[in-house]
């Protein structure tokens, strides 16, 4: 049995590929599927930057300054809906990774797992205390950058 600890890009990927070679997996995520990328990071970050520009795109041709003449009502922006629009960009691929993990075969727990000893964690789900034991396990919770004394950030 396998458990994988963190369902980011690194977690995901490491269930998906157990379960279809057969092992028995379960990956422990307090959060959505998908990681920091996914969820808060690269995903919706583009997809605002992209509003953005189609934004900027069209306040220019606003200014009159169109060779072909065509002009267009000064544009405004309905941050509510850009915000749904991302939103929902990120549903979409939650729900991408959740099918992939489920058509694995990967039996996923939702909470905050706590080692009790090497081969055995804790799971604090929204119904209680879930005790996962495995012959291996991964830990793939993510990471944070570390500045090295000879190599400065910036």
């Amino acid at each position: 049995k396998l458990l994988v600890i963190g369902a980011g890009p690194g977690g995901y990927v490491c269930a998906i590929r157990a379960g279809q070679l057969g092992i028995d997996t379960v990956i422990v995520e307090f959060g959505k599927p998908g990681g920091t990328c996914l969820n808060v990071g690269c995903i919706p970050s583009k997809a605002l930057i992209h509003a953005a520009e189609e934004f900027e795109k069209i306040s220019h041709m606003a200014s009159g300054k169109s060779p072909l003449g065509i002009s267009i009502a000064t544009p405004s922006i309905d941050l509510e809906a850009t915000i749904a629009w991302k939103d929902g960009i990120v549903s979409r691929l939650n729900s991408g990774v959740a099918g992939l993990l489920k058509k694995a075969g990967v039996k996923t727990v939702h909470g905050w797992a706590k080692f009790r000893d090497g081969k055995t964690v804790e799971v604090q789900t929204e119904t209680g205390m879930q005790v996962v034991r495995a012959e291996t396990v991964v830990i793939a919770t993510g990471s944070a950058p570390v500045e090295l004394p000879f190599l400065p950030f910036g």
